[in-house]
């Protein structure tokens, strides 16, 4: 009895230890491998590594469909950290499918690039195309390189649905939007960013405030991020702070 107590005991510390470890997930219908032994060789942007932390060694931390490719991963007392090329994000559930490339995340979702970090609520990772769709309490902020060793805050945006894709050069954001950049704020039902197009579109009830104090109002506004110009649509209006004199 006591060689069949002591075995059990030993079985439950082995799984414990297997599931706490690093899992490793070839992308694009590679066979599963959960064992970090077998990443080598490959690039970073062709493995998906799942790490589950808990702080409780015997509890129960996920379940794995090796058939079907599936994961479903939920730990107690713990997270799921997910890592595939720079990008790394973290959860209280996660539910992996390899053989879509696809990732849903949730609670406490957290998403951090050299370029960007995000939470929301729940998150739909497409890691294929690198695409992320948050939900639920977004918040993003996007950092620019001021030199090798330090970054600073290019844009806030905080909203109640965000698609981030084109490795974060393009931002579609929905639902009570509310946006600061460096010299200015702005509220909206709904905001288009494009970085590489230098180019920001606010629609719905939008309401722009600059540092210096003028307000635009209307139902759309475009900007222009490198001429620092701004395109009203629809009933408008405008305040601004006349100048002092000298």
């Amino acid at each position: 009895m006591e060689e069949m107590a002591l075995s059990r005991k030993l079985g439950r510390l082995l799984a414990g230890m297997i599931l706490a470890g690093i899992l490793v997930l070839g992308v694009s219908g590679q066979n599963l491998g959960w064992a970090a032994e077998q990443a080598g060789g490959k690039k970073d942007n062709d493995v998906v590594r799942i790490i589950i932390h808990t702080e409780l060694p015997d509890a129960e931390v996920g379940v794995f469909q090796l058939d079907k490719k599936t994961a479903v991963i939920e730990p107690a007392q713990g997270h799921v950290e997910v890592l595939t090329g720079d990008t790394r994000m973290t959860a209280a559930k996660l539910i992996y499918n390899q053989s879509e490339d696809t990732a849903q995340l949730s609670g406490d979702v957290t998403i951090a690039r050299e370029d960007l970090d995000a939470q929301a609520d729940n998150m739909l990772a497409d890691l294929a195309q690198e695409t992320y769709i948050l939900d639920g309490s977004v918040y993003l902020k996007q950092w620019e390189k001021e030199d090798e060793a330090e970054r600073a805050v290019k844009l806030e945006v905080w909203s109640s649905w965000l698609q981030i894709h084109e490795e974060g050069k393009k931002l579609l954001a929905r639902g009570d939007v509310q946006v600061i950049e460096t010299d200015r704020k702005a509220w909206a039902d709904e905001l288009e960013y494009d970085d590489g197009e230098e180019l920001a579109i606010l629609m719905g009830s939008v309401r722009l405030e600059t540092a210096d104090g003028n307000i635009l109002t209307g139902s759309k506004v475009v900007i222009n991020l490198s001429t620092d110009e701004a395109t009203v649509y629809g009933p408008t209006y405008a305040e601004f702070i006349l100048g002092e004199d000298e």
